[in-house]
């Protein structure tokens, strides 16, 4: 998050390398050798230096300066002559950083890729045939795969079907001199850990396996070895069709072959070098590869995370913008670009998984193997053809296929896990900063939030609250008493965050550090002795998290026995955990490092950071039990929704950033991880007015909501910019807690079901292919269309209105005025909702299979539909953060269809607990059919805490005539009337106090 580079990076400054700027008062633990670090004469901050014991030479990267000093105290050299001088060598460092493409592999860089792309497949003695097929006891077919290349080293086919219908096919080494790694931990239930049966049968030209009476089909060609899966008849993908499957078997680095490749690429095949670093690859090439074509489509997605769009663009042929596959490999990467020619740049995050989606057929194929991967895309005749390849491992492949989108998310869900239902307050806005320096700091910013009558939840603390970049600790001078702080902000329900890396520092008097030293917890290197290497504290060494024992430890760390000054009311913010190294190979760990069981690295880079994420969880849990969990990860891999929420990390704030903000998180939303956000106006740099308002616009109807900035950007709290953009920015957080309820019922059925929060058009509107491929525009849930603005000085924008259906502008609190009868409401709602344009004879209602040109000034808010047939929930009182809405009554919001008809609903629970789990919720179904509004409990589940909260207000959208009356029947009680008002030009029917509770059932009739 942080990433701070220049052309040496060599550049480093006292509050980078986790030396305090004062002495503190030590906890328990911390060492007494805390000094100072003086800047060195001259330019010479560029060059290698040596503070007490710290080697700090390149190529270490560079970071800013705190932008004040802190309390001196004696002996300090911060004199006003040196903080000048290092506050103008920051802003020298700030005027070079960019993101280094040169400091990153390229497929020219990787023998693996290169061997793999080679490879073409026109080679005999390297085609592999299939043999002995059978169904085995445990309802998985079995077969061998050859080729005259290794004849003695036979790979072992097994395919296992599962009952949502994924077809597993896994690869590997039947009777190999050393096990290949299998990926743990990630797949989860039932579901996969049960095949069932399948029918198999076989006959001189394939060997066919069947499920589901014949629905879905997956047929074998022996040789050359070919995998068709298909869906009602209809192929979905093929595997190997082009006969680039390509399997380096492990060897003895003295067997004849061992130093050829086929491909006569023998370079890289025993040992390779990436700048100043050298991999040692012990065991060999190790590497898999598959082509896969995905058939019928014209779009693949998925294979988050990038700065690309969402339909992945190809790599391959024509007209591409440059020749370089998708590269998986969790990196951490400074002020990525979102260019179309850096869309293949690896990120954060990596999931294996790739959709793809035409009407009436929708596929996807998971690769689930934790190594570095590149992924081809090209152009084939009506199909997407891929090609996949994995530096070690094995292929283990799940390839789904169903009739519409959702049923594919589903299935995926049902192999990984679903979102983890988080606290309210973690939906709520999240405000942060690197740094808020101190204890008033915090007050103040949470003071003027009040003052300024702006909603928020969370307030973040970065490294800089720490001893020395010492995790788990606090810098007493500027946090002297942290437990009360927490306790402050929760007595107005708000909560904290602090950052928490996976880095130790070297520092026997550093308890996290010198305890899991004792117990031999660290990653090693290829000796076997613990891995030290830089990152903020300076010399560090990593947990290895693939244990369960170090998880454990790492558990226990987060007990307030052990974490002095944490409360209940602290959450944590996992970063650096791709995982970052200052002075490792592409700013990460080597390949050839050891984890637990003599695991080599490279087999399972990807999962470092979702194994962290595992074991932060399980701390939270001992410190709360009972109680939800809120983590933020930088890092993940598939299932990571399970135990974080994801950021997007270093972006820009620039408006191509916030362009690129939709297609990313609609990318991260489709592969799982889907509480998911970006950094409100740009983590680097320093975003106009129009800019970080827009932000703000959009981010409020996306799953994670949080603003951050660099330490060297200038203060950006919603306040600084004068009255009118104060007022914008209120008005866009006010946006987001109005639809709090929908979005927690998006959030419920996420972690019920697996669908996404955050969905691309195509997945509600399946069968529109001008969907296909719109990455501008997202729908939040089933019901809301929502077109954030990314352009400058944008006063109308184009809104694709998918067909089949009607679209109501949605203004969730304009209609109060309606009912209360402001002078506003006599204006009428069609002028303020269109600024007097005409809109057709069907009221407020836009027809769908259209493309309408929609007002959009900075004070109007960006472009919000709402879909006819839906029902959004709402609380549209105006509070300063969830806690304080919990008794607040809800409004419905009912846009009707052609029929007149609607449907929706709402999910209630304490926000907080684990009870929702034992079944202590309200789930109610919203249904409007004929003339009547139901509100109808779903299942036997029931909230039995909290407050019992009111239906305060009714919104109903294109009801044709105004009823003659209106009437409210709570469950077991009398029938009441409800007042109402109707405005005739708009048709918008608007009900005042019903007054029925919203813990039990209740029906309104028109």
């Amino acid at each position: 998050d942080r990433s701070l580079r220049s052309s040496s990076r060599g550049s480093l400054s006292a509050s980078k390398i986790g030396f305090p700027l004062a002495s503190s008062p030590l906890q328990p633990g911390i060492g007494s050798s805390l000094l100072f670090l003086q800047p060195p004469p001259g330019p010479s901050l560029l060059r290698s230096s040596t503070v007490k014991g710290l080697s700090l030479a390149p190529p270490l990267r560079p970071a800013s300066l705190p932008m004040t000093p802190r309390r001196k105290t004696a002996g300090s050299v911060f004199t006003p002559a040196r903080i000048a001088f290092l506050a103008g060598m920051s802003s020298l460092l700030c005027l070079t950083m960019a993101f280094k493409a040169e400091e990153f592999r390229y497929c020219k860089d990787s023998s693996f890729c290169r061997r793999h792309r080679a490879f073409d497949g026109t080679k005999e003695e390297a085609t592999y045939s299939l043999s002995e097929v059978k169904m085995l006891d445990d309802n998985t077919v079995q077969g061998e795969l050859h080729n005259l290349m290794d004849k003695d080293r036979p790979l072992k086919l097994t395919i296992a079907v599962f009952s949502n219908g994924v077809f597993r096919v896994t690869v590997d080494e039947l009777k190999g001199i050393k096990p290949r790694y299998h990926v743990q931990d990630v797949l989860i239930g039932e579901v996969v850990s049960k095949p069932v049966k399948g029918e198999l049968s076989l006959s001189a030209d394939k060997a066919t396996v069947t499920f589901g009476g014949r629905t879905l089909e997956l047929a074998l060609a022996p040789g050359p070895f070919k995998a068709v899966f298909k869906l009602d008849g209809e192929t979905v993908l093929s595997l190997n069709s082009r006969n680039l499957l390509k399997f380096e078997v492990y060897r003895d680095k003295g067997e004849e072959g061992a130093l050829e490749d086929i491909t006569g690429i023998n370079d890289g095949l025993w040992e390779e070098s990436f700048k100043a670093h050298r991999d040692s690859r012990p065991h060999g090439p190790a590497s898999v590869g598959i082509d896969v074509d995905f058939e019928g489509v014209e779009h693949v997605y998925g294979l988050s995370e990038r700065a690309s769009r969402f339909s992945l663009p190809n790599t391959k042929g024509e007209g591409v913008a440059r020749d370089e596959p998708y590269r998986l490999y969790n990196l951490d990467v400074f002020e990525y670009a979102v260019s179309d020619d850096r869309a293949h740049q690896a990120l954060y995050g990596s999931v294996p998984l790739m959709l793809s989606h035409t009407a009436g057929k929708s596929g996807g194929m998971l690769f689930l193997n934790g190594a570095e991967m590149y992924v081809d895309v090209e152009d084939g005749e009506k199909m997407k053809r891929t090609h996949w390849f994995s530096e070690s491992g094995v292929m283990d492949l799940f390839l789904m296929a169903a009739k519409t989108p959702t049923e594919v998310q589903g299935q995926y869900a049902q192999l990984v896990g679903t979102q983890f239902m988080p606290p309210l307050f973690a939906l709520g806005y999240h405000q942060c900063r690197w740094n808020y320096k101190d204890e008033a700091d915090v007050r103040e910013v949470d003071a003027k939030f009040d003052e300024h009558d702006i909603p928020y939840d969370v307030l973040w603390l970065d490294i800089e609250h720490t001893i020395g970049k010492r995790y788990m600790t606090w810098d007493r001078h500027l946090f002297p008493n942290p437990e009360q702080m927490q306790q402050d902000l929760a007595s107005r329900g708000r909560k904290t965050v602090v950052i928490i890396d996976p880095h130790l520092k070297v520092d026997s008097q550093y308890a996290v550090y010198s305890e899991a030293k004792r117990q031999g917890f660290f990653v090693k290197n290829k000796d076997g002795k613990d891995f030290e290497g830089h990152c903020w504290p300076g010399g560090s060494s990593w947990l290895d998290y693939l244990s369960a024992e170090v998880r454990d430890y790492w558990a226990s760390r987060f007990l307030p026995t052990n974490y002095a000054g944490s409360t209940e009311h602290l959450y944590t913010w996992n970063d650096m955990n791709e995982p970052s190294v200052f002075n490792g190979p592409e700013i990460t760990m080597q390949k050839d490092l050891l984890h637990h069981g003599d695991i080599e690295h490279r087999d399972v880079h990807n999962l470092y950071g979702y194994y962290m994420t595992m074991a932060t969880q399980a701390g939270q849990q001992l410190v709360r039990p009972g109680r939800r969990p809120f983590i933020l990860s930088r890092a993940f891999f598939a299932g990571s929704q399970r135990y974080a929420a994801v950021w997007t990390g270093d972006n820009m704030a620039e408006w191509s950033h916030l362009q690129a903000a939709t297609p990313m998180l609609l990318q991260l939303s489709m592969t799982g991880i889907q509480f998911c956000g970006a950094d409100v106006g740009g983590f680097f740099g320093n975003p106009e007015p129009e800019l970080l308002v827009r932000w703000y616009q959009a981010a409020a109807y996306t799953p994670f909501f949080r603003g951050h900035a660099h330490i060297d950007t200038k203060r950006r709290e919603p306040w600084l910019f004068g009255d009118a953009v104060t007022a914008q920015v209120r008005s866009a957080l006010r946006a987001r807690y109005r639809v709090l309820p929908y979005i927690y019922s998006l959030f419920h059925r996420a972690h019920a079901t697996g669908t996404p929060i955050l969905r691309p058009l195509w997945m509600e509107f399946p069968a529109d292919t001008n969907t296909f491929g719109t990455d501008d525009a997202f729908m939040l849930g089933s019901a809301l269309l929502v077109k954030p603005v990314a352009a400058p000085n944008t006063k109308t924008t184009d809104v694709y209105l998918p067909a089949g259906t009607n679209w109501y502008p949605f203004k969730a609190g304009l209609y109060k005025d309606v009912s209360e009868g402001d002078a506003p409401a006599k204006k009428g709602l069609m002028g303020r909702l269109f600024g007097g344009k005409d809109s057709g004879s069907k009221g407020i209602a836009h027809a769908g299979g259209a493309t309408v040109n929609v007002e959009c000034g900075i004070d109007d808010g960006i472009p919000v539909f709402q879909r006819a047939g839906s029902i959004v929930p709402a609380r549209e009182r105006a509070r300063r953060g969830t806690a304080a809405m919990m008794a607040d009554p809800y409004t419905v919001h009912v846009a009707l269809d052609e029929g007149g008809s609607a449907s929706g609903e709402l999910y209630i629970d304490d926000g907080d607990s684990m009870d929702y789990a034992k079944g202590d919720y309200d789930h109610f179904a919203l249904s409007m059919a004929g003339k009547e509004l139901s509100y109808t409990r779903v299942g036997s589940s029931k909230y039995t805490g909290g407050h019992v909260t009111k239906l305060e207000r009714v919104v109903v959208y294109g009801i044709a005539a105004a009823p003659a009356s209106v009437s409210c029947t709570p469950e077991g009680g009398a029938k009441a009337g409800v007042e109402f008002t109707y405005d005739k030009e708009a048709q918008v029917l608007v009900l005042r106090n019903p007054g029925v509770a919203m813990n039990q059932a209740w029906k309104i009739s028109f």
